[in-house]
């Protein structure tokens, strides 16, 4: 009954024809057929290659997996972002969830702004990327730190859209004209998308503690027909026989904006975003400098890690 050889016995074959033993040596030495050692040799090398084969795949399975890894990083790092500090959630005209077409202030059912949509997932995959990633990183302090900017942004964003509709309101009390976004509708009226927007804007920058925006007033003029009111190149109000009167009830709207408690609100709201984003910016940054995601996850288990 022909002699059977072990794993170890037919690499130790290869070793030694590899540095030079001759086959025959290495048959006599083991007291066996010339084509026995031949045959091991062979089965020794395919095995051998196909180990280093899995190796590299391996290898080339775990860098793709820190890829998507760090990639989802990258993504959460962009979107963490100061919005300008003259931010208007709602546009001013009648385009999408216009601050035109709300009746009541249910903030909670209004869009988010863009920043926040780029940390929605938008499919399966980044789903489950995000899962893995949150494997990885399981007891950082990066997630809490996370929901803590989260939670500051959503305050930040319904302190401005109350702001918003409370310089709605005081343009049109004061003046006693609507806020319109169309031309077509019957005078008199104000434009929503110039007063809104420049009335909201001016009040901002101020609280912001830019002093030099007091000057703008300055430009807020009556068009010589008396008809219309005008900021620089900007109609701001289509009102008759009524410029005059207009303009200075829109100047004395902006004082009331200026005590409004909503402005202090929008400051205290955006310095505390600022402050939970750097703290995100901060921990993300951490880790990747790292240049890979510690820790692991189901993914790495299956392959062996």
């Amino acid at each position: 009954m022909p002699k059977k050889f072990s794993v170890t016995d037919k690499n130790k074959w290869l070793e030694e024809y590899e540095n030079g033993k001759p086959e025959a040596s290495i048959a006599s030495d083991s007291s066996c057929d010339l084509r026995t050692v031949r045959r091991g040799i062979e089965e020794a090398r395919r095995q051998r290659d196909a180990a280093a084969a899995r190796v590299d795949l391996l290898k080339q399975a775990v860098l793709k997996h820190q890829e998507r890894l760090m990639k989802k990083l990258n993504e959460i790092l962009s979107t963490l972002t100061m919005p300008p500090r003259d931010w208007a959630v709602l546009p001013w005209d009648e385009n999408g969830q216009s601050i035109l077409r709300k009746t009541d202030l249910d903030m909670e059912d209004s869009v988010e702004d863009g920043a926040s949509d780029d940390l929605k997932k938008s499919d399966v995959q980044a789903d489950m990327i995000d899962h893995m990633l949150r494997q990885h990183l399981r007891g950082e302090n990066l997630w809490k730190i996370l929901a803590r900017r989260d939670k500051a942004y959503s305050s930040h964003r319904l302190a401005r859209i109350a702001l918003q509709y409370k310089v709605v309101n005081l343009l049109e009390e004061e003046t006693g004209f609507k806020l319109e976004a169309r031309g077509d509708v019957t005078l008199p009226f104000l434009f929503s998308y110039t007063t809104g927007d420049l009335f909201y804007r001016m009040t901002l920058q101020r609280a912001f503690g830019d002093k030099r925006s007091d000057a703008w007033q300055d430009d807020i003029v009556v068009d010589p027909s008396g008809n219309s009111v005008k900021y620089h190149n900007s109609i701001l109000a289509e009102v008759p026989g009524k410029a005059d009167e207009c303009r200075k009830n829109l100047l004395e709207a902006f004082r009331k904006m200026q005590l409004l408690a909503d402005v202090t609100r929008v400051v205290n709201a955006y310095g505390e975003l600022e402050e939970w984003t750097f703290k995100a910016r901060q921990a993300v940054e951490e880790i990747r400098l790292l240049d890979l995601v510690p820790g692991v996850c189901k993914t790495c288990r299956r392959l062996g890690m």
